[in-house]
């Protein structure tokens, strides 16, 4: 009996020193399996933020180098590590003094004036394309910038467009009502060429032209230092779209009488969408990244900036289509009424120039124009027509909720 109980206890004995040797071996095996996977593991940085990231790190190394927080300046002044200055955008301030002396021209005419002017088709023309030899600001005079090649990306059907309008206010002058210069359809050419411009010329060239084609720019090297341009490529061209929205380094303390600077800080737009604000920090933060060699950074804010420029053309639009509703519902005066329509109507014409892709195709802003244009005064009798073109507007350009509140 005790010989058989000595087998089985032997028997067992072995059994579970088996079964032990057959989990040690597992376990050394999953021990050398794992550790050959951390040998092959590779080492690197693995946070994506960093700025030696490697994304086919698999292991970090702990020697991630994040970048220095952005300093984004107060006012759009930028200096290289000399102290150089690398803000250059001379040519759309030049543009916007030219528009600038266009329009005092145009409303020379206006029925308001005590001696209504006759305007002269050639010197309007000559202002377009900077063949005029009598600016007031002689700086201005062959110095290679003009209003006509920057339209519309050079589109020779708008700047047709604009050349119509420029001979038939020449031709229509003066205005003989006492109020505005205006076509007896109710079309105000001065209206339709300012802001048409403002947004065929300037937002396009600041959006479409500058901010699109940010990424493609150069950012290593100064374009040419002997000659004192100390800046990049892509900081010249992220200066010359902020030129376009205002000439001042200082907006809005400054740089507001003017154009989109001017529009852009005005109660219905900076109160309900911030324009001013936004736009002026979108730009400071975008060029500071810039300067930093944060391209990546300065996109995001190139993508900001897109969407509030839209929205700044659209809340124009709006604004004065309420201000249209608000005139005949208090049974305004037709020349006023034909103003502000004139007005809105510009601004929507620009929708269709913002970015290359904007919130309105050319098809649609064209089909509202040529629906308008030949009859402002009798589309604006009706208010459920303006309506229409509210509802349309806003709905296009993500403004729905907003649309009243301009």
């Amino acid at each position: 009996m005790k010989y058989f109980c000595d087998q089985i206890n032997n028997t067992t004995i072995k059994h579970k020193n088996t079964k032990m040797n057959k989990l040690n071996f597992r376990l050394l095996f999953t021990c050398a399996v794992l550790a050959l996977f951390a040998s092959c593991a590779k080492k690197g940085c693995t946070d994506p933020l960093a700025t030696n990231y490697d994304a086919d790190a698999t292991k970090d190394d702990g020697k991630c180098e994040l970048p220095a927080a952005l300093v984004v300046p107060d006012t759009y002044v930028f200096t290289d590590a000399d102290g150089n200055n690398t803000v250059s955008y001379g040519g759309q301030t030049s543009r916007m003094d030219m528009l600038s002396e266009m329009v005092s021209y145009l409303k020379t005419a206006n029925g308001s004036n005590a001696t209504p002017a006759t305007l002269d088709a050639s010197t309007l023309l000559a202002m377009y394309d900077n063949s005029y030899t009598s600016w007031s600001d002689t700086n201005l005079i062959d110095n290679g910038k003009q209003l006509k090649s920057k339209t519309a990306l050079n589109d020779a059907g708008i700047q047709a467009m604009f050349e119509g309008w420029m001979n038939d206010a020449a031709a229509g002058s003066p205005d003989t009502t006492g109020t505005y210069l205006q076509a007896a359809s109710g079309i105000e050419w001065t209206q339709m060429i300012e802001k048409g411009l403002m947004g065929s010329c300037f937002a396009s060239q600041m959006t479409s032209n500058y901010l699109a084609g940010i990424s493609s720019d150069d950012n290593n090297a100064a374009v040419d230092a002997a000659a004192g341009k100390y800046y990049t490529e892509m900081e010249h061209h992220w200066d010359e779209a902020y030129g376009y929205f205002t000439d001042a380094f200082d907006y809005p303390t400054n740089g507001t009488d003017r154009f989109w600077g001017k529009y852009a800080n005005k109660s219905y737009l900076e109160d309900n969408l911030g324009t001013a604000t936004d736009i002026s920090l979108a730009f400071r933060t975008g060029r500071a990244a810039i300067s930093a060699g944060d391209a990546d950074a300065a996109l995001v804010q190139a993508g900001i900036l897109e969407t509030e420029v839209k929205q700044m053309v659209a809340g124009m639009a709006l604004h004065y289509l309420n201000d249209v509703k608000s005139q005949i519902s208090a049974s305004g005066a037709q020349s006023s009424i034909n103003h502000s329509m004139s007005e809105a109507l510009a601004f929507i014409f620009g929708i269709q120039f913002i970015s290359d892709n904007p919130d309105m195709s050319s098809a649609d802003v064209m089909a509202l124009v040529n629906q308008i244009a030949p009859a402002v005064t009798g589309f604006t009798m009706s208010v459920s027509s303006v309506n229409a073109v509210i509802d349309q507007v806003a709905a296009a350009t993500g403004l729905t909720a907003k649309k009243d509140d301009f």
